[in-house]
């Protein structure tokens, strides 16, 4: 007949069981749980975790081994290989059973171990912001469960008098992140650090734990110093990666992307292969959709900051990312993009300079377009006019016109290079940027012998296209004197008949010919 404890605590719900079992055997005066043990007739493989017998335990606390089981380490339904933290699948090696260590201030305040010091990465305290306690401040051992109490060293030292030092910022977030979800605790809605947390918190922890190991992994690769074996190191160069998310993320793909080789070639997901298997194509992650936003970051990352590959279109409707803004284009995308054939797309970005650049596909190559340096525009919504009409509606002749737009003063920026016409935003542009010339908006009579009209100028028979071209250039650079406006439009701006006589001269002189105005 198996023997009763004299005190018999309930569990706690989110209480670690080794902790339980401390408690309870200090409770009972036992020096050590290994009486404990003894008292419930376990075997030395029975007391060891993850496979402590519950069954045993159940019938000395008289509780019933289903609330045991709440708390328990034992493998889930199926999956031997695995064990659980408060019902969340784990790995063993996710866990720490054989070196506890704990905030001595949470326990204090608690009276027992929450479960979430179980847990390897668990290596400081997001509540206090101080590192654990793992060894005694009196005989400077190492920590064991097998102790007299939650806070007595089998020395007899005092575990809550130690000085603990204090952690930053970055890893008391990532610390509360793993934390609240071991105890299934709702997140912090503050989130001063601007971590992916409800992203994180939704993947399970066994999946947070992968994620959160993976990109430390990269960071300190990236870093170049540091081991990614050690959990202090791990949390904070994942913590480093996580805070003001994305953009410390795609810092590291940076940074990676720095160390590998001038003539890489491929996909950006070959490219970056390591981070990218580790998160997206390792089945321990679980569904895909817990690592969406990890996935729509690498994807910002590949078509905005990375210009020496290419993302398959496939892959970025498979992973969700085809409503991100591209930077990066291929040759098609950019012929698509700005509603043109590919041959003339082609010839647009063949003088581009860095615009556009070749990169490797395997044997074969493909155009990388980056939006950003390209100043070619798209077209807009709106009227496009004939040369005539516009003409017509600026008052100038067809000639000076077609002078003005080959000469780069008459800007298009509201229609491709290669379509013809002129579209109705760039013609209001051009005629407020004559208008506003005049040193009075409002129209205006001064006239005389001495003034002419741009119209008249423009739209004159016995003045060349080269006079024309003079005498705007003269005006936009304020060489010539603009009076006033006889009509509100670019046509009726009046101007100094003297000064655009001498352009004419001049212009005569040149060509060898004269002509007057």
């Amino acid at each position: 007949m198996t023997s009763l404890l004299v005190r018999h605590s309930a569990p706690y719900p989110t209480e670690s069981l080794l902790g339980y079992a401390l408690r309870v055997s200090e409770a009972n005066g036992y020096g050590s749980p290994w009486n404990f043990y003894r008292l419930a007739s376990m075997k030395s493989n029975e007391r060891k975790a993850p496979g402590v017998n519950i069954e045993k335990l159940a019938r000395i606390t008289n509780w019933p081994q289903e609330m045991l089981d709440l708390i328990a380490y034992s493998a889930p339904a199926g999956q031997p290989r695995w064990c659980r933290l408060l019902g969340h699948p784990v790995l063993p090696q996710d866990l720490n059973l054989s070196h506890p260590r704990f905030c001595p201030q949470c326990v204090r305040e608690k009276g027992f171990l929450e479960a979430h010091w179980d847990l390897a990465l668990m290596v400081a305290c997001p509540v206090h912001e101080c590192l654990l306690v793992s060894s005694c401040p009196k005989c400077g051992r190492r920590l064991r469960r097998f102790r007299r109490g939650l806070l007595e060293c089998e020395c007899g030292g005092d575990l809550s008098v130690c000085d603990l030092p204090s952690i930053s910022d970055a890893n008391v977030s990532l610390l509360d992140l793993i934390r609240r979800t071991a105890l299934s605790s709702p997140p912090d809605q503050s989130n001063a650090t601007r971590m992916p947390q409800d992203q994180l918190m939704a993947m399970g922890l066994r999946s947070m734990l992968l994620a959160i190991r993976t990109i430390a992994k990269h960071r300190i690769l990236a870093d170049g110093k540091g081991d990614s074996s050690n959990d202090n190191e791990i949390v904070s160069a994942a913590a480093r990666v996580l805070v003001e998310w994305p953009a410390n993320f795609i810092a590291l793909l940076q940074d990676i992307g720095r160390q590998l080789p001038a003539d890489i070639s491929g996909g950006v997901g070959k490219q970056f292969g390591g981070i990218y298997w580790g998160l997206f194509r390792n089945k321990a992650m679980g569904d895909s959709k817990q690592t969406e936003f990890l996935r729509v970051a690498l994807l910002d990352f590949a078509m905005n900051h990375w210009g020496r590959g290419y993302v398959d279109h496939k892959i970025i409707k498979k992973l969700g990312g085809g409503t991100i803004p591209k930077r990066f284009l291929s040759q098609t995308e950019f012929a698509a993009k700005i509603g043109v054939q590919q041959s003339t797309a082609a010839r647009l970005l063949r003088n581009s300079g860095p615009a556009s650049k070749r990169v490797k596909c395997g044997a074969a190559d493909r155009i990388v377009v980056d939006v950003d340096q390209l100043s070619i525009p798209r077209i807009w919504p709106g009227k496009v006019y004939r040369i005539r009409d516009a003409a017509k509606l600026l008052g100038m002749s067809v000639s000076a016109l077609r002078a003005l737009k080959q000469a780069g003063i008459y800007e298009v920026n509201h229609l491709l290079p290669t379509r013809g016409g002129f579209h109705e935003l760039d013609l209001n542009a051009f005629t407020r940027k004559l208008v506003d010339l005049a040193q009075d908006h409002k129209p205006s009579s001064v006239q005389g012998e001495q003034t002419v009209t741009l119209q008249s100028v423009l739209c004159g028979r016995r003045n060349s296209v080269e006079v024309k071209l003079s005498v705007m250039r003269a005006l936009l650079s304020k060489g010539v004197t603009v009076l006033g406006n006889s009509g509100g439009t670019a046509g009726g701006l009046v101007i100094e008949g003297g000064i655009c006589q001498q352009i004419s001269t001049r212009c005569a002189i040149r060509s060898g010919s004269i002509s007057n105005l």
